[in-house]
C-alpha cells in the first residue's frame, strides 16, 4: 500500500476530497481511519455515498486501519483520512509510515483557538500537532492541493 496523501479532516469525506484530493493523491482507494464511523451504520452509509463510485472505500477503526496498511504490500495508491491530531499521531505511533500529513480541517468548538479560518486547536490538539513534529513528521496546512502550503508548527507557535 502506498499512502499517496495522509490528511486530517474533521470532515473526511467531503466535497473537496471528491473534487481534488482524490486526484492530487492518484489515489485508487480511500482509508477513512475513524474509531466513529467505523461504528456508526448511519456515517459508514454518508461516507460510501460521498465516494466515487470508482474508488475503494475501507471504513475501519483506528487500530484495525493500522494492521491493514502494515499488512497489505500492494502498490494501491490511498488518501487516508483521520477525524484529528489524536488519531494521525495513533497512526504514526502505531507504525504508518509517512513523512507529512495535510491538515485540511479541525472545526470550531468551545474552548478552541482559531489559528486559521479551517483551524481551530486546543491544548490536546498542540500537544500532538508537537508529538508529530517531533517525531519528523511535516504538518502542512491546506485546504486544497493548489492552495500554498503554510507549516502548520511556525502558525501555531506563532
Amino acid at each position: 500500500m502506498n499512502i499517496t496523501v495522509f490528511r486530517i479532516d474533521e470532515r473526511l469525506i467531503h466535497g473537496q476530497i471528491v473534487t481534488a484530493w482524490i486526484a492530487y493523491a492518484e489515489a485508487n482507494q480511500i482509508i477513512v481511519a475513524d474509531d466513529k464511523a467505523a461504528n456508526d451504520e448511519f456515517q459508514k452509509t454518508l461516507l460510501q455515498l460521498a465516494t466515487p463510485k470508482n474508488i475503494n472505500l475501507k471504513i475501519l477503526g483506528v487500530e484495525d486501519a493500522i494492521k491493514m496498511i502494515k499488512e497489505d504490500t500492494s502498490d494501491t495508491k490511498v488518501l487516508l483520512l483521520v477525524r484529528g491530531p489524536k488519531e494521525a499521531l495513533q497512526m504514526i505511533e502505531g507504525g504508518v509510515a509517512v513523512k507529512e500529513i495535510n491538515i485540511g480541517n479541525i472545526n470550531m468548538k468551545k474552548g478552541k483557538t482559531k489559528v486559521l479560518g479551517n483551524l481551530w486547536i486546543d491544548s490536546e490538539d498542540i500537544s500532538n500537532l508537537t508529538k508529530l513534529s517531533e517525531l519528523g513528521i511535516s504538518l502542512d496546512i491546506r485546504t486544497v492541493p493548489n492552495e500554498r502550503s503554510q507549516d502548520a508548527m511556525k502558525l501555531i507557535h506563532k
